[in-house]
């Protein structure tokens, strides 16, 4: 009985401690789109991403236009010379 009142709580942290990685969409040189989890990502590791793809090409990843809907967000990097 104890364990089935212990079972929901330990649920509720094991999902919470999930991170799913931001996915790059539509990456070229010239830039990239990256689609990441409202509930478990974060605006800098798409961040990050995005700094690693353009990174390949001599580039800088610069944020553009963001758009969040159906729980996930998706953010347009354009990938600049320095």
């Amino acid at each position: 009985m104890k364990a089935l009142r212990i079972f929901p709580l330990g649920t509720a942290v094991l999902l919470a401690s999930c991170n799913s990685p931001p996915v790059l969409l539509n990456g070229s040189e010239q830039g990239v789109v990256v689609r990441y989890s409202q509930s478990s990502g974060n605006p800098a590791d798409a961040t990050a991403a995005a700094e690693k793809f353009c990174a390949q090409y001599g580039r800088k990843a610069v944020a553009g236009e963001g758009n969040a809907s159906t729980g996930d967000t998706f953010v347009s990097f354009s990938c600049e010379k320095p």
